[in-house]
Parts: structure tokens; sequence; C-alpha cells
């Protein structure tokens, strides 16, 4: 559920903020029916899996152990929209299946660092991403439900810019955008650092800073440096 809502919220306030419906959804379950989160909160979906047609994007949300009860024809049906362009994702949990269908073979994939044993146990010859989200060609994933919401954000940033992805950010009082190249980060008491939550080009530039304190750089030079821009 958290992982649902953290896709849709974000989703749903860019629309409000910039007064039109930028983004749409449909819930789908295989076959249709009512399904029930482990919160033991339903959600009623518009559509079984077999009735879709066309999709921009579709993302597989479930615990690691869940299985399509006619996989044959569902993992087909994945299959079958990837092909006519559909970008398939999956979040926390939803990589199992996706990854079971064979759509992720030859792509990175982000795996949350809590179900990364039981993924390489399953699925011994994929090395999974321990970033916080993975973009590989038309393939997104995000580690879990908080990362989820960074993928939202991302969505928005492309579709109407970062202005609106902030503002939208800001609304949830999410503390940080982390796009890709951030790590996970377990969860720690009092942490002293948040540098490795920072992209990578970040923290780079942040370390030729403080290697430069008595002799500060130059704005440009570092951005050359990293291979950024300016702004």
């Amino acid at each position: 559920m958290a992982c649902l809502t953290s896709m849709i919220e974000p989703l749903r306030a860019a629309n409000e903020i910039v007064g039109r419906e930028i983004f749409a959804w449909s819930l789908i379950s295989e076959d249709g029916n009512r399904v029930e989160a482990s919160a033991r909160v339903g959600f009623d979906p518009h559509m079984a899996l077999a009735n879709v047609e066309t999709l921009d994007q579709l993302y597989l949300l479930s615990d690691p152990s869940s299985h399509f009860k006619d996989r044959q024809n569902s993992n087909g049906k994945l299959r079958k929209l990837a092909r006519h362009g559909t970008t398939i994702g999956a979040i926390s949990g939803g990589v199992f299946p996706l990854a079971r269908s064979g759509l992720l073979d030859g792509h990175a994939a982000s795996v949350h660092w809590c179900y990364a044993a039981a993924f390489a146990e399953e699925f011994p010859d994929f090395t999974p991403s321990t970033d916080v989200i993975s973009i590989d060609a038309r393939r997104l994933t995000a580690s879990g439900a908080a990362a989820a919401f960074d993928l939202s954000l991302h969505l928005i940033e492309k579709a109407v810019g970062s202005g609106v992805a902030t503002e939208v950010a800001c609304w949830f009082q999410h503390p940080m955008m982390r796009g890709q190249g951030v790590p996970q980060r377990k969860p720690t008491f009092a942490a002293e650092s948040t540098n490795d939550m920072l992209p990578r080009m970040v923290r780079d530039a942040i370390a030729m800073f403080s290697d430069h304190l008595e002799d500060p750089l130059n704005i440009t030079d570092v951005a050359r440096e990293v291979g950024v821009s300016v702004r």
C-alpha cells in the first residue's frame, strides 16, 4: 500500500500544481478482482491484466513471494506490452515477479537491501543494483516505498520540469530528491553524514571543494571536472 500511494500521490500533486491532468493512472490486478494489501486495506482495480490494451508505463507491486495465478498467460501479457512499447517497472518486492517474467534480462534493476539475499538465491546470474532507483532504457525499478516517491519525482521532472518536482517534494516534506546513482542506505540512529545519499557527481564536487578550503576553487572548474553545467 505504501509503495502504491508513494507512486500515485506525487503525480496527483503535480496535476494540482500545474492545473491540468499531466498524469493519469489505473489500478490493475491479474484477474480484475479486489486486492487486499498487507495492511488489510482493499483496493478495487479498474481492469484485469488480460484486458489491458495500451499503456505508457506499467509497474508491478507485490511481496517477493507473489506469483501470477496463470503464469504463462500473465507473463506473456507483460512481454507483449513490453514489445509494443510499454515501459515496464517494479517497486520493492515487485521486482521478483518482474524478474520471473524474463523482462529484466539484460537490464539493471534496484533491489531493496533486505531482499538482496533472497533475490540472489533465486536469480544467481543477475547482479542487482544497490541504488535507490534504476532507470535502464524502458525498465524502471525502485527499491522501496520512499524510492517510489523519488521515482515519481523523476517522472514529474521529466514531464514538467524541476520546479514542479521540487514543489511536490515540498508539499510532502520529502527531504531530498534522490536520483540515479544514489545508493541505498540502511537506517541508522543519529546518522553522522548524509553524503552517501547524494549523487556521485555531488559527492565528488563536495570533496573537491573540501580539499581546497585554503585556496577556493572556481565553480566553473569544478563543474567541468565532474561533468555537469555550472547551473
